[in-house]
């Protein structure tokens, strides 16, 4: 899972980033209307947690254009409006919920287990290829129908390769699928995440192969198959 928080306080921000660390998946922040466009641009997210007031204008004006979108996440409006028209104003733009500052930690990761239980048009509920199965919501992985536990950036690369499954996969999408915008990347660092998904799905008997083409990517595919 990938989530989204839009906030111009960098230390609310951090905190809500590490309150959602529990979903072993990404966070990205930003702290504007155009740097969360052009994130939504390079990225699909699964939440984003959005602060009204914003440098560069009143975040409904993205809600309002973003909701059309046929892949945007579940929202949660967090500001320190809480006048009962702000409210309705922030859920008619296309917020799944709205929560007010101060918040208490506990009730903000209640309401993003509420928004993302909900069902949601672009909500792949699993990806399979031979006896690998993959829940997006959750990376939860299954190889013949037996759980198996990965690491968080081996399960967000299992997730980039299995949806693209049977086609060449560039190293930048892989980067930019199992790291944050900000965060800094070793030279080696995505050739050793892959060598340890693959040695995992081989101890564990996954009918499938990650292929290096050299030069061009990777590609996950079943094994036997061209």
């Amino acid at each position: 899972m990938r989530s989204l928080v839009i906030e111009d306080e960098y230390e609310v921000a951090s905190y809500i980033a590490k309150l959602l660390d529990e979903w072993n998946g990404l966070v990205d922040i930003v702290s504007s209307i155009e740097d969360a466009n052009e994130a939504c641009h390079n990225f699909r997210y699964d939440l984003a947690i959005v602060d009204r007031g914003l440098p560069d204008g009143d975040a409904l004006q993205w809600l309002k254009a973003f909701d059309a979108h046929s892949e945007r996440p579940a929202i949660i409006m967090l500001t320190a409006r809480d006048a009962g028209g702000d409210i309705v104003d922030g859920l008619n733009a296309g917020a799944d919920d709205y929560l007010t500052k101060p918040f208490e930690p506990q009730e903000l990761l209640a309401r993003v287990r509420s928004v993302l239980r909900r069902p949601r048009s672009v909500a792949l509920p699993s990806v399979r290829l031979g006896n690998i199965e993959l829940d997006v919501g959750t990376n939860r992985v299954l190889i013949a129908g037996r759980e198996i536990l990965l690491r968080r950036r081996e399960a967000l690369l299992l997730e980039a390769l299995l949806i693209r499954q049977d086609r060449v996969v560039t190293r930048d999408t892989l980067v930019a699928a199992i790291y944050g915008m900000n965060e800094e990347i070793e030279s080696n660092s995505l050739e050793a995440q892959l060598s340890r998904l693959r040695r995992k799905l081989s101890e564990h008997r996954a009918d499938v192969e990650i292929r290096s083409m050299r030069g061009i990517g990777y590609i996950l595919r079943r094994v036997g198959h061209h």
